[in-house]
């Protein structure tokens, strides 16, 4: 080979070498920008979701503190009031349940922003109250299993009772079923929450593509936080299916 060839040989080589050095480093730089914006994007959920955690404290807080006790004040003093007919009387009964109907909405309202059992005594025991009240107010039949020695962080706690609630209302306003399974449970090395439904199903795609994905939007957001990994299948004839595989090294 003459001198000539070798050198043009060495020079293509060398470029080569080089072009695939920037090529490599323009993909790194790639990764690198889009795990940092991964890493942003969860930061910036993880914010709004605990300013919104924050927030639905202090309003519960303030409606059991102050909302509840005037409530209770104004029919206290209502009572007090001499009833000299009957439609007097008949008038301040009616008021006094239209208070005590207050007082209701009002401890659900506080109770829906932030279960004190889940504050208390943890997930499970505010998962099983709330799947009882439920039962009280709705025809959807929900079956609650999970395992009795689950560890998880007040964060993570919170999280997944999110989702819970989301997926339960979701399932009573949209999916028409009558029965909704929900399991929490061990895998490994990771934490699973399972859901399924018997009721119509949905399209995905379509739903987000409709606009009509907010909720969706929540589960995801809820599961960028967990880490988790989220799946979702939905049939028109089979119902839908949840599940969150959660780490246990985020626990």
């Amino acid at each position: 080979m003459h001198t000539s060839e070798e050198n043009f040989y060495k020079a293509v080589a060398i470029v080569a070498t080089i072009l695939g050095i920037v090529i490599i480093y323009f993909i790194i730089s790639i990764v690198r920008y889009q795990r940092r914006n991964a890493r942003l994007y969860k930061m910036m959920i993880r914010a709004e979701i605990n300013t919104l955690e924050k927030e639905r404290k202090r309003i519960a807080t303030d409606i059991h503190d102050e909302l509840g006790p005037i409530l209770s004040a104004v029919r206290l003093q209502i009572n007090h009031l001499e009833t000299p007919t009957s439609a007097d009387a008949e008038i301040v009964m009616k008021t006094n349940k239209y208070i005590d109907d207050l007082l209701t909405k009002t401890r659900e309202i506080s109770y829906n922003l932030l279960p004190n059992t889940l504050v208390r005594k943890g997930l499970t025991a505010a998962i099983n109250e709330f799947v009882n009240k439920h039962h009280l107010n709705s025809s959807l039949k929900i079956s609650f299993d999970s395992d009795t020695e689950i560890q998880l962080t007040k964060e993570q706690e919170i999280n997944i009772y999110r989702i819970i609630q989301e997926i339960v209302n979701n399932t009573v306003k949209h999916a028409g079923a009558t029965l909704l399974n929900i399991a929490l449970y061990k895998n490994k090395d990771k934490i699973v929450l399972e859901t399924s439904d018997n009721g119509k199903g949905f399209d995905y795609n379509n739903k987000l593509t409709a606009g009509n994905g907010l909720g969706l939007y929540n589960l995801q957001s809820r599961a960028d936080v967990l880490h988790a990994r989220f799946n979702l299948v939905s049939d028109f004839k089979t119902g839908t299916y949840y599940s969150f595989e959660i780490p246990k090294a985020a626990v």
